[in-house]
């Protein structure tokens, strides 16, 4: 790509334009000319572009007069419509092979009624040998296909040639891959508004990608609650440092990160167990929500790991009329990854002047086939007696190949035989599998997902059924260890019919007498003649008489749920082969 490239995404507030070439041969790109726009409102909706006329329009004006010339584009995309997962397979040199197997095999990696209706593309993340061989693996992407069409769409509102179309997670991706280290494993955090995504990453390679469902709009919201401040105050202690630590004591901002920093921990956490070797050695973030005050320091006391900002893009030069800071080219991450390999999506959009071209191709062939009748016709009679003469030689031939393979019929017979035996094998084995096979699984990986201070109750499990109670901890402020549950647990490929039937919580309030050596406060509690055993909490409850001395002290209410789950965990059963009734004769035809 020595031309310059169009890189366009278009998010739910922005939408940004950067013009881009390739520098040479290898990855490294130039930036020449970039426009960042407010989107439109109401025109898109988890990545569907609803008012193409309005975003063209958009696009259009913020080029306009600006030096834009390229004509060529690529998009991308991000919507939660959009399915990606990790796929190990043995390795194929051949991309188009590749290709071929990830489609045969897109019903095992994603679930759907109808792949017709999705685009499937991938990239390749490594390859590597193992003692069962040599394989590689591969991020496989389905989108559905009125999704990539309105992009296409989209180009031909604004008369742009449709390069390629990328997905968010490849392309942010492509362009990590060039700024970390060999030899080392780091997690890079892209904080935005709504989103977390977390990529834990051993040298240029990808090991994990995972997203949460907080960001910053997500720290803002939860310091309006525990404040009960407005949404401008919040923002502007969460810029400023030093007002937050003035502002805000050391557990209200532990309760306004929680979530995001919990969310981040449990993907962590999931990379430790299934990678124990690979210890994180730095952290890594960039995004809208990295530039939230006091963010650093709880991520490395949380995290285990060294804390810092991307300060430049390697591979990345900024040339001509892109007269970008540091921190604002972060922003069009998406444009520049995708420039760099993007995944390929893409539909056909044949439109109806094809039609008219077949129409056109078909007439004219109509008149080659009446010209070719006459022809043919012209000379029928010189050739009636020559295929005569042939029919009743093939005729004889045919007699004598049938009274060669005479005992044919009972081949087929034995082999009708033993596929119905199969069958019935099949069969019997297939009901010997039960979904409870899964069980223990599902167990570990409810150890890993699960908030340490949670304990589970009574658990049954009938042939995949499974219902279990959970009951939290105790804390100050109510935790949301539902939606918490729902998030993690919902999405094991392996469970469905996932429900949160009902909860209930229990309130108890505690007197506060003091703040220990570390800022953590102390409760009251009953006396023991035991010198090494603390004794129980005193509680306050109203209506009670207490001593006066107690009353004077200040009061703390904590908060325990308890909550029902049910769900099915599914056992995959392997499926009987297809009968093939097709028995060919010696020259290739069907008997």
């Amino acid at each position: 790509m020595a031309n310059k490239v169009l890189s366009i995404y278009v998010g739910m507030d922005a939408i940004r334009i950067a013009e881009m070439q390739k520098a040479g041969s290898n990855k490294a790109v130039v930036l020449t000319n970039a426009a960042e726009i407010a989107t439109p409102n109401n025109s898109v909706n988890d990545g569907y572009l609803v008012d193409i006329t309005a975003i063209s329009e958009a696009i259009r004006t913020s080029v306009f007069g600006r030096g834009f010339t390229a004509k060529d584009v690529i998009f991308t995309i991000t919507s939660k419509k959009i399915a990606s997962k990790e796929v190990e397979i043995p390795y194929q040199k051949n991309r188009k092979k590749l290709q071929q197997i990830l489609q045969a095999n897109s019903g095992e990696y994603f679930p759907m009624s109808n792949s017709g209706d999705y685009s499937f593309a991938f990239s390749i993340l490594e390859d590597y040998h193992t003692e069962e061989g040599h394989k590689c693996r591969v991020s496989a992407v389905a989108a559905p296909n009125d999704l990539v069409k309105c992009y296409y769409e989209l180009a031909e509102e604004l008369k742009y040639n449709v390069e390629s179309i990328d997905y968010f997670g490849n392309s942010v991706i492509q362009l990590l891959s060039m700024q970390m280290t060999e030899g080392r494993t780091d997690l890079v955090l892209q904080i935005e508004k709504d989103t977390t995504f977390v990529n834990v990453m051993r040298g240029k390679t990808l090991i994990l990608q995972r997203s949460v469902p907080y960001g910053k709009n997500a720290v803002i919201n939860a310091l309006m609650d525990v404040k009960k401040i407005s949404e401008k105050d919040s923002k502007t202690l969460l810029s400023n440092e030093t007002l937050l630590d003035q502002h805000v004591t050391a557990d209200e901002y532990a309760a306004t990160v929680q979530y995001l920093v919990n969310g981040i921990a449990r993907v962590v956490e999931y990379h430790r167990t299934k990678n124990p070797s690979d210890l994180l050695q730095g952290i890594k973030v960039f995004g809208e929500g990295s530039a939230i005050a006091g963010i650093e320091r709880i991520m490395e006391r949380e995290l285990g790991a060294p804390v810092e900002h991307f300060e430049t893009l390697a591979g990345v030069a900024i040339k001509g009329q892109a007269a970008l800071t540091a921190e604002e080219v972060l922003r069009y991450l998406p444009n520049i990854g995708a420039v760099i390999d993007p995944i390929g999506l893409s539909v056909d959009t044949s439109s109806s002047s094809s039609y008219t071209a077949s129409s056109e191709l078909v007439f004219k062939v109509l008149v080659g086939v009446l010209f070719a009748c006459i022809a043919v016709m012209g000379g029928w009679v010189a050739l009636t007696a020559y295929n005569h003469h042939e029919a009743v030689t093939k005729m004889t031939n045919l007699e004598q190949a049938i009274k060669d393979i005479e005992d044919i019929e009972q081949i087929k017979i034995n082999y009708d035989n033993a596929l119905a035996e199969l069958a019935i094998i099949k069969a019997f084995e297939s009901s010997t599998h039960n979904d409870n096979e899964m069980l223990l699984k599902f167990i570990e990986d409810l150890e890993v997902m699960l908030p340490t201070d949670a304990v589970v109750g009574t658990l049954s499990a009938s042939d995949g059924d499974v219902s279990f109670d959970v009951t939290s901890g105790w804390h100050q402020t109510t935790k949301n260890e539902i939606a918490d549950v729902i998030f993690t647990i919902g999405n094991l490929d392996y469970v469905s019919e996932f429900e949160v039937p009902g909860f209930q919580e229990k309130y108890r309030t505690l007197f506060v007498i003091g703040v220990d050596d570390e800022g953590n406060p102390e409760f009251l509690r009953e006396e023991t003649n035991k010198e090494d055993e603390l004794g129980e909490y005193i509680e306050y409850k109203e209506g009670e008489e207490y001593p006066p001395e107690y009353l004077e002290y200040e009061r703390m209410v904590f908060v325990q749920t308890t909550y029902n789950v049910s769900c099915h965990i599914s056992n995959p059963v392997p499926e009987a082969p297809e009968e093939n009734t097709d028995v060919e004769d010696a020259e290739g035809g069907e008997q």
